[in-house]
């Protein structure tokens, strides 16, 4: 459960910055990404919007991630 959120969240923030995903793989507790994206976005501004966003909702919806 928690994986296909996470899944649908990451797949939001990609269309909202225009990141196209070639490969995605959710795990249970890591995720590998191949991503396609343009030159105006860094690959540390792209993971912090990607962790920030996906954790800060991911913790509202599951409690018990937290530990």
């Amino acid at each position: 459960m928690v994986q296909l959120h996470c899944r649908g969240l990451i797949g939001q923030v990609c269309d909202i910055l225009d990141v196209k995903i070639i490969k995605r793989v959710v795990s249970k507790d890591h995720i590998h990404l191949l991503v396609s994206y343009g030159k105006e976005l860094s690959v540390s501004d792209l993971v912090k919007r990607l962790k920030g966003r996906s954790t800060r909702l991911l913790l509202e919806e599951f409690s018990e991630l937290r530990r």
